[in-house]
Formats: structure tokens, sequence, C-alpha cells
């Protein structure tokens, strides 16, 4: 028996979580143990820093099954070889449902949906980790996108049943989310104060600052994102070199601009550069005033690497998971809970926990109803203010006293506003059948924070 749980232990210990960035054009993978300091990133080729996958397939002409289909440079480099057609913006069919008609021959011409070529890629880009790890041992899978959709999220999620012979955990984080989870994994002389991240993209350049309220326990960190379309770089090939040195010098002063108005005001320790764009030769000024005082880090695949943090810290939570909570716009800011007798003694039962994403905050668990008709419920903000309590009165339902009314309970969130309550009188045996009432509350989100 000691044996047997040993290696289970063991076994536990082992197993792989995964970061998968999904974007319209370009993925990236990450995977890592438990005990491993710092993710590993997937190169498609061996010993270089090509991290990123092209997000497209290609179906191959005359070709059956799962084998007639390819993804990344794989199905690029197919289709300049006249073996089949691209299909790119998968995430944008996703999003509008849309279907595609693939093939150019009669016999294997047909129309699929945008959720089956999604999943494909997806299951794909997955099984290119079989060159790193055994796919059973992926414990779990973190999915992060520049914008979290649900419709995506409910494609993402039904693709865990095919990631591993034992169901893999699906989880989301937003790209400030996985900033967040890859700073507070960092040194902790990276993050004394501020951190700064500038995402270049084809439609500009993306910045988050992260600070932290170190007076709250947990400490609250919070993290704010400004969108720069004019730092959007146009194709310069046909400009003279004079043209487009003239631009670029005014690129250079424009990102200077963007700079120092995020550092004029703040002290901030580090500076995350990612994106191809940051290797081109031309902010110079702009490095030299990020340099002063600060340290400066480029890369592509801080995002991926954040969001294999995160899962880790969901299979094997750490400290950091008690000390340090990311609260925004799509997170509950307070705890939700409720006190239960238990024998002659009163104990605290959590709900919802504070910076959980709303698209992933539920809970779902039976009460048995002893004093009076109501569910009383203790909301505590992470930013220090005083606990409150909300009260849900079950009209119509007797209480009988003698521990047989039996409730359950369901909290969800359609949405980040509001969380949702679903109360069902489930009786007691045959002695107290179920009424079969429900109660439904909404308990807005302003309300709790």
């Amino acid at each position: 028996m000691l044996i047997d749980r040993a290696l289970d232990e063991m076994t536990k210990k082992n197993r792989v979580v995964v970061g998968f960035d999904l974007g319209n054009d370009f993925s990236q993978i990450s995977y890592c143990r438990q005990n491993q300091s710092m993710p590993d990133t997937v190169s498609l080729v061996m010993g270089e820093e090509q991290y990123n996958i092209p997000t497209l397939l290609c179906r191959k002409n005359d070709v059956e099954g799962d084998a007639a289909w390819l993804i990344g440079n794989e199905a690029l480099n197919a289709a300049k070889e006249g073996q089949g057609v691209v299909i790119r913006d998968l995430l944008v069919l996703a999003k509008n449902n849309a279907s595609v008609r693939v093939g150019t021959d009669s016999l294997y011409e047909e129309e699929v949906s945008a959720e089956h070529l999604l999943r494909m890629f997806v299951r794909k880009a997955l099984a290119v980790l079989s060159a790193y790890i055994v796919s059973e041992d992926i414990a779990a899978v973190a999915f992060t996108m520049k914008e979290m959709d649900t419709d995506i999220m409910k494609i993402l999620r039904n693709i865990s049943k095919h990631i591993a012979k034992r169901n893999a955990e699906v989880y989301f984080l937003s790209h400030a989310d996985c900033f967040f989870q890859y700073i507070i994994h960092q040194p902790q002389e990276m993050w004394i104060h501020d951190v700064l991240l500038y995402d270049y993209r084809d439609d500009g350049i993306h910045s988050y600052l992260l600070s932290m309220n170190r007076k709250t326990n947990p400490v609250a960190c919070f993290i704010e994102t400004t969108q720069h379309p004019q730092m959007k770089i146009p194709d310069l090939a046909d400009r003279s070199e004079t043209a487009k040195g003239a631009f670029l010098k005014q690129l250079d002063s424009a990102l200077l601009e963007i700079v120092r108005k995020n550092c004029d005001q703040r002290v901030v320790t580090s500076v995350f550069l990612l994106g191809d764009s940051f290797s081109r030769d031309w902010c110079r000024e702009s490095l030299k005033y990020m340099c002063r005082g600060r340290r400066v880090f480029q890369g592509n695949n801080l995002f991926s690497k954040g969001a294999c943090y995160g899962a880790r810290e969901r299979v094997y939570p750490s400290t950091l998971s008690g000390s340090y909570v990311y609260l925004s716009e799509d997170k509950l800011r307070a705890n939700i809970g409720m006190t239960c007798d238990k024998g002659q003694t009163e104990v605290y039962y959590p709900i919802l926990d504070a910076g959980t994403n709303w698209y992933e905050a539920q809970s779902t668990f039976d009460v048995m109803l002893v004093k009076n008709n109501a569910i009383t419920l203790n909301i505590a903000p992470v930013d220090g203010r005083k606990t409150r309590v909300a009260r849900i009165s079950l009209e119509g339902l007797k209480v009988r006293g003698n521990k047989t009314n039996r409730v359950g309970l369901r909290f969800y969130m359609e949405d980040a506003n509001a969380v949702q309550i679903e109360i069902t009188d489930k009786g007691f045996g045959e002695f107290f059948p179920s009424t079969g009432q429900v109660w439904k509350e909404c308990l807005p989100l302003e309300a709790i924070t």
C-alpha cells in the first residue's frame, strides 16, 4: 500500500503542464513539470528559438483521414508545392461559426466547420509535444488568447478528452494574467516595483503595466493595458533608404513618448519587449531611456510560459498562489463563502475565490437548512474593505428544523458583472420529497467589490 502511494505521488510529480498561446496568426506552446524552474518552449527547429507555429491548416489533395491535414510550416510548404490550399484565420472563423469548403477533387471535397478546423489545429499542435514528452504525462493545458471568447473556450474545453488518455484539465488565462504569472515566478529583484511589458503586434503596440498593493493580504496585483495603434509598422519595401530612416526615427520618438508616460511618474524595475519588430535597429533612443536604472528583457514566448506557470499553480499550488492575487475586470475581487454548522462549532466554507476568472467561477454543493429558510453569504473584498453579508430568502420553503431540508446550491457567472445563484429544493428522501421549487438570485459584482 505504501509503495503504491509513493508511486502515485511520483507519477503526479512527473506529470506535465502545458501553456498554449493561441493566436490567429501564430501560436506557441510551452511545458514544464512540477519542480522545473523554468518552462521550455517548443521550437520548430531543434536547438533554435523558432517558437512561432503558424496558426493555419492545409488539407492535402487526394488524401483521406487524419493524415490529410497539415499545420504550420508543413502546411505552408505543401500549399507552395500545389498539394493543397491553406486555411487561415481559424480563430476568426470559429468566432463567426463559419464553415469552409476544402479539397479540389469532387471525391475529396467537403464542407468543414470552423470548430472542426480549430480542433484539428490544436490537436495536431499539441501532438508536436510528442518529441519532448509522452502525451499521457499531460496533467493540464492552459490556453491563452489575445481576446477571451466564450465560444472558442467551449470548443477548447471539448478538446481535453483528446489530449491524453487520462483527461487533462483545461484552463484559460488572458494575456494579462499570463504576464502576472510569469512575473511572480521570476526572482523578486525583477519586480520590487512596477513592471512594464510592450507587446509588438501587426496592429501596433499593446502595453501592460503591472503594479502591486503590498499593504493587502494577499498582495493585490493590477495590470493597466493600453493599445497604441500609432506604432503600427507599414510595409517599407518600396520606400527609399532615406524615407525608411526618417520613418523609423519618428517611430522611435513615438515609442520614447509612450515609455516616458509610463515611467516618469512611477518607479519601474523591469521592462519586457515582445515581438520580432523590436529586433530591428530603430528604437535606439527608447532603449537608452528604458535601460536607465531598469532591467530590459527581449523575447517572444512570455505568454505561453506565463500560461504554463498558471496551469502549474492550478495543479500544484505553491505559496505564491496564496500570497499574490491578480485582480482585473475579468476576475472576482472578493472571496465569497458561507458559515456552516459542524457539530457544535461554526466553520467557514469557501464558495468562490477572489482572483478567479468569471468564466471559470462556478461551485455546486448541497446544504441542510436547520434554522430558517435563508442562505447567508459572507463577502470579503480583497482590497481591505469590511466584510459584507448577503441574505437570500427562500420564500415558500418551510424549514422543519430536524435536518430534513436539503437544498442544492449552484453558483456561476454568465458575464463579468454578476454572480448567478440557483437554489433547488431537493427534499429529504421518501419522507419529505422535493417540492420542485427553484430560487434564482443575481448578485451584482458592484455589490461585492
